[in-house]
């Protein structure tokens, strides 16, 4: 899942995403379906708000994780959104970081490639709180696993707040530990 990426790769693949979603824009206005395109473009413009604001939060191995996680070939679509005042959260990068990877890559392992998986990945930075939530849907072809693997993985810099896991949803609630005590 990690792989090292030096910048030319890194504007060739992000080429590639702006010449597939111009290239979207483009066949449906040949086709004159000005609402799917219009839908397109506010898409593309909500996503590029949620990157700017994780850019801003100064998680900058997450922020590189997910931008590049399409990138590559995976079994699970990754969607990023971030609510609220942005902060930095940088104390936290490699933690949630490292924890991050592992959920992913366990879900991937338990997945049913066959179907259509996505996790939706939110922030929520608030005064006193930030809390990261994951809402899995798909098939678990290995749900215990992941719910054994969730109740290990609490650390010093965050805790898992909730969890619930079945065969077709996973929803886990991972909230930073200290945010009260530190100033910006």
């Amino acid at each position: 899942m990690d792989k090292d990426w030096n910048v030319v790769e890194v504007l060739r693949y992000a080429r590639h995403d702006w010449l597939n979603r111009l290239q979207l824009i483009k066949g449906n206005l040949a086709l004159n379906r000005l609402d799917r395109v219009d839908e397109i473009i506010n898409e593309i413009i909500t996503q590029a708000k949620h990157e700017s604001n994780l850019t801003n939060t100064r998680l900058h191995m997450l922020t590189e994780f997910i931008m590049t996680y399409q990138w590559c070939s995976h079994p699970i679509e990754l969607e990023i959104e971030v609510l609220g005042e942005i902060k930095d959260l940088s104390m936290y990068d490699e933690a949630i970081t490292a924890w991050c990877k592992q959920f992913i890559s366990l879900l991937e392992s338990a997945v049913d490639i066959r179907t259509q998986n996505h996790l939706s990945m939110s922030l929520l930075v608030e005064k006193d709180q930030t809390r990261f939530f994951f809402d899995f849907s798909g098939i678990l072809e290995q749900e215990d696993l992941i719910h054994l693997w969730l109740n290990q993985k609490n650390n010093s810099s965050f805790h898992i707040k909730e969890q619930t896991t079945s065969k077709e949803e996973i929803s886990v609630v991972v909230e930073l530990k200290g945010l009260g005590d530190r100033t910006e």
